[in-house]
């Protein structure tokens, strides 16, 4: 099993190799994946801080919420401005290593 899974792994500068490495996601997309990982927490917290006030009072946590909903305003306007960076990925085609064309879809899989 491992002498076939080794061969399932292309070797270094192969064009399957090249093919894998468009695939991996670049700074700026994994810098918008965290701030997206974050502004999730914040709306999550947001709401379970919501829901405690609904029966109770505390201004520190009102504060709260509103420093939060500030917070997720920047980071979402910063994932905007990071998304612009990135280069349009529908519809580009590359050629797969065994001559047959592959196009990348909407979302970044690549169909073939």
């Amino acid at each position: 099993a491992a002498r076939a899974i080794r061969a399932a792994v292309p070797a270094p500068g192969s064009r399957c190799a090249s093919l894998l490495a468009m695939e991996e996601d670049s700074p700026i997309e994994k810098q918008v994946k965290e701030l997206e990982h974050q502004i999730a927490h914040l709306q999550r917290s947001n709401a379970e801080m919501e829901e405690f006030l609904r029966e109770n009072t505390d201004a520190e946590l009102r504060a709260a919420i509103g420093e939060n909903i500030v917070t997720i305003a920047r980071r979402r306007a910063i994932v905007e401005d990071l998304r612009k960076l990135l280069p349009e990925r529908s519809g580009a085609t590359v050629v797969a290593p065994s001559g047959a064309a592959v196009l990348s879809d909407v979302d970044g899989s690549m169909l073939l």
